[in-house]
């Protein structure tokens, strides 16, 4: 799936704001993160690395040059090889889980540069798009993202960040009705 610019601006719209309801799609897909700690920090950690991301997508060239890595948080960097900063706890134990969880990973997670470019407009393989983060519980976040009714696609890139944010389990992708978004509040 090529993703159009207008659509990446539609994505961070949705980063900032719960959608509407007219715009849903007929089904979603959720992934559910048990999170090792505070819900509101974890999705603040994706929704941050999301941001840069999204905004380097509608931005930048993916012509092949390193893309510029200053918005990125620093913990993401760290945890994605870039920087020699401390690599906080929260990151660091969300990559081993990652690489534990990930068989194909080849026992190790992603390095920065090659996730940003998951991104480019251009590419076919991210085969999702953002659409919410909702809270199911103490310590249970919802990512919402539409992939176009598919139940099977490329998703290690959103995995990678759901752990490295924090996240102690990740299950999913399941395709479900968009009413049961509905049903839900946003964190």
């Amino acid at each position: 799936m090529i993703h159009e610019i207008e659509d990446i601006e539609q994505e961070l719209h949705r980063l900032s704001r719960r959608p509407s309801l007219e715009a849903a799609p007929p089904v979603l897909c959720a992934f559910d993160v048990l999170t090792s700690g505070q819900v509101q920090e974890c999705g603040a950690r994706i929704r941050s690395v999301l941001d840069t991301a999204l905004n380097l997508a509608i931005s930048e060239s993916f012509d092949g040059d390193d893309l510029p890595t200053d918005r990125v948080p620093d913990w993401f960097a760290a945890v994605s090889g870039a920087s020699s900063a401390p690599i906080p706890d929260f990151a660091r134990c969300g990559m081993e889980r990652y690489i534990a969880a990930v068989k194909g990973s080849g026992g190790r997670g992603w390095e920065l540069q090659e996730w940003l470019y998951q991104f480019d407009p251009d590419s076919e393989f991210r085969g999702w798009a953002w659409w919410d983060l909702t809270q199911s519980g103490d310590r249970l976040v919802r990512i919402w993202v539409d992939t176009w009714g598919e139940s099977f696609f490329a998703c290690d890139e959103l995995r990678w960040l759901a752990y490295t944010s924090g996240g102690d389990e990740v299950s999913g992708p399941t395709l479900v009705r968009a009413t049961d978004w509905v049903s839900t509040i946003s964190s």
